[in-house]
């Protein structure tokens, strides 16, 4: 049977479709045995049990009869309203075996004869008789007419109807035997097909089935040879993984190929980044030794002005005093300038150092101010301050510087005729400082990027540092920097620190 299969070139999914519709040719076989069988008897049954309802009937007919001539002729009061329920009762029993026919030509041969018809005329005919002519001649002789045709009608009729019944019932029993037979074969047939399918469709499946699972293994560990698996749906589904397995390993083989260049590569690129850190490094040696001479360079000739100003300061005449106070005065300014590049020059090697002390904000402010105002003046920009003595918590060089930074921009973008307002307040546990001035403002494009580094508005000189290393400042004190909202004209910045507090 495999082998007949085989030959045929049935694929998996019409084996599988043979198999099913074997098995259902089987099931709808015993179903349709059954509902046979079952309606058959049904019928059988039901024709033996009409049968004898109507042998019944006419033993009950043939009896309400004979009654009723007894009592007619004894001289009793008499009524035939027996015999004439029997006589429908006839009437109806042969009218439901005339419907329950199942041809024409049966039905014709139950009406031909019609006895419930023939008797009631004989009952007729014998009423009319024994009533007229009561214990008379008359009556005698219509009763012996009676007794001579009605009893042979009936007995003839009721040997009928037993013989209908028998027949049914010999009919069931036949039909009984058939439908055990039936069983008995579909009983036996249905494991003797199971038996067939499983040898030729489901053995040879799981076995399939089996070699494919190894295969599968094989496949996991690389393995795409393997060996044939049919023309059906298993063997393509098969094949494909063969091929899949095999673009697998092209695509692993040349993974691994792409992860030795790209290691290579990053070995090649981490010895030039290596490299590249060490001349940074190098460059940055180099810078803070530059800062650090010039710092001393610069300290030592400034020092030595400062320390004859002073001096010169205390003796001499009143001019002289005032020079020398003049001199000492811009000698301390270029000193404070000195510190503020080594600050800053600290600030981008990452070498950037806080103190936390108590500061008063309103004297920063004047300190700032009072650096730049000969810058301010110079550039038309007049400044107006309204800060009071609030005690922050902050580097007091970094925050002047800030503020000097923040008033130095106005300075560069403000431009001339512009004016600066510098304001003071409280906001909880901070304290506000609002710069803000009635110049040209800003482009709505540089507003986003202001405090990212070497930003620069317009054409104006410097690097570009300025709000970014203020901002970095504010926010490495606790407080912040901020953009405020844009109003027309000009701009503003709001600088805030955290209140000095006792235990701080």
């Amino acid at each position: 049977m495999t082998r007949l299969l085989r030959r045929c070139r049935l694929n998996l999914s019409s084996r599988l479709a043979l198999a099913a519709a074997t098995l259902a040719l089987l099931t709808v076989a015993a179903a349709g045995l059954a509902l046979y069988g079952l309606d058959r008897t049904a019928r059988l049954a039901a024709e033996a049990m009409a049968a004898q309802r109507r042998l019944e009937a006419y033993a009950t007919y043939s009896g309400r009869v004979n009654e009723w001539t007894l009592s007619l002729m004894s001289g009793a009061p008499t009524s035939d309203a027996g015999v004439i329920a029997a006589l429908d009762t006839l009437d109806a029993l042969t009218e439901e075996d005339i419907a329950a026919a199942q041809s024409e030509a049966e039905a014709a041969e139950r009406t031909q004869g019609h006895v419930p018809a023939r008797l009631r005329a004989q009952f007729g005919q014998l009423s009319r008789s024994m009533t007229q002519s009561a214990r008379g001649a008359a009556s005698v002789t219509a009763a012996q007419i009676y007794a001579a045709s009605a009893p042979a009608i009936i007995g003839q009729q009721i040997a009928r109807e037993v013989e209908r019944r028998d027949q049914a019932l010999s009919q069931m029993e036949t039909a009984r035997r058939g439908m055990r037979r039936g069983a008995i074969g579909i009983g036996i047939a249905a494991p003797l097909v199971l038996g067939v399918l499983y040898l030729a469709i489901l053995r040879p499946l799981f076995s399939r089935l089996r070699r494919a699972s190894r295969a599968a293994e094989r496949l996991v560990a690389g393995d795409a040879a393997g060996e044939g698996y049919g023309h059906d749906e298993l063997g393509l589904l098969f094949a494909r993984l063969r091929q899949m397995a095999a673009r697998l390993d092209r695509r692993r083989l040349a993974l691994l190929r792409d992860r030795e260049r790209l290691g290579q590569l990053v070995k090649e690129r981490t010895v030039e980044l290596s490299r590249a850190n060490d001349r940074l490094e190098a460059a940055d040696r180099q810078r803070r030794r530059f800062f650090t001479d010039v710092s001393h360079e610069l300290r030592t000739p400034l020092t030595v002005i400062l320390g004859e100003a002073e001096l010169g300061a205390q003796l001499g005449d009143q001019e002289s005093r005032a020079a020398f106070a003049t001199i000492e005065a811009r000698a301390l300014r270029l000193f404070r300038r000195i510190e503020d590049l080594l600050r800053i020059a600290r600030s981008e090697s990452g070498q950037l150092e806080l103190r936390q002390e108590q500061v008063d904000l309103s004297r920063v402010v004047a300190m700032a101010i009072a650096d730049l105002q000969p810058l301010a003046q110079r550039g038309g920009l007049a400044i107006v301050t309204n800060v009071p003595s609030l005690a922050v918590a902050a580097d007091p060089d970094w925050l002047r510087q800030v503020i000097s930074g923040i008033v130095e921009n106005a300075v560069k973008y403000a431009g001339r005729g512009a004016t600066l307002t510098i304001r003071g307040a409280v906001a909880g546990s901070m304290a506000a400082l609002t710069l803000s001035d009635d110049g040209p403002g800003m482009l709505p494009e540089l507003r986003a990027r202001l405090f990212d580094r070497f930003v620069r508005g317009g054409e104006a000189p410097g690097f570009g540092v300025g709000l970014a290393l203020a901002a970095w400042v504010a926010e490495a004190q606790g407080g912040g920097l901020d953009l405020l909202p844009a109003t027309e004209p000009g701009m503003g910045l709001r600088l805030t620190l955290p209140l000095w507090k006792e235990e701080t």
